[in-house]
């Protein structure tokens, strides 16, 4: 039996969509061995797109261009960016997890973080009520908008962080499940590159301050 998982001798179909939520491991697996490179990419694309939203948002973008031109940064750049992160988390992702007796194929690791973007392309959907009733709100520091819209800010950010924490450990899952070892390894995966990556920009961001 494979270390923190269970043996899929049962051939099952899925639908991603859903199964993600509450059996990541068993649909990454299936998605592995099922869905093509093609269809991990179409995810990698559209993710792209609204995780520029989610940084200009995060960023207050706003302040400095205007709303429009976020929005085709998003459309534009997005699918870029989501391609080169989804390359060079991988290709990370693969190299470490052999530190921990990992045996994942590059290409298995990229099926398994293209999977595990689906909770953020659903939590997107919220973008549409967002834009709708916040509007340029969403991207600026100094907001002034009525009690209901506050309130709509509330709710979208909590539905946000919860997707996001989901999203996290569905990440783990699908790197320890490429790998064929357990969710603890996993975690270790995603840490330890953070880590070094954190006291590398220290390296070189610390003595600038004392210029």
């Amino acid at each position: 039996m494979k270390e923190g998982n269970e043996v899929f001798d049962k051939k099952e179909d899925l639908n991603v969509w859903t199964s993600i939520w509450i059996r990541p491991r068993e649909t990454v697996r299936y998605a592995i061995d099922n869905k093509s490179m093609k269809f991990a990419l179409i995810l990698v694309l559209i993710s792209g797109v609204f995780d520029v939203l989610n940084g200009a948002s995060q960023n207050n973008t706003g302040d400095v261009i205007p709303i429009s031109v976020i929005l085709l940064l998003a459309v534009v750049l997005g699918p870029f960016l989501g391609w080169i992160g989804w390359w060079i988390g991988a290709g990370i992702a693969t190299f470490v997890g052999k530190w921990f007796g990992g045996i994942g194929k590059f290409e298995e690791l990229k099926m398994a973080f293209a999977i595990s973007y689906i909770p953020i392309i659903i939590g997107a959907i919220l973008w549409i009520p967002d834009l709708l009733i916040l509007g340029e709100a969403l991207f600026i520091e100094d907001i002034d908008i009525s009690a209901g819209k506050w309130l709509w800010l509330i709710f979208s950010g909590f539905i946000g962080v919860v997707l996001g924490i989901w999203s996290f450990i569905i990440t783990i899952k699908a790197i320890a499940e490429a790998h064929r070892f357990s969710a603890w390894r996993g975690l270790l995966t995603v840490i330890i590159p953070s880590v070094v990556i954190i006291i590398v920009l220290l390296l070189f961001l610390v003595p600038l301050l004392f210029l």
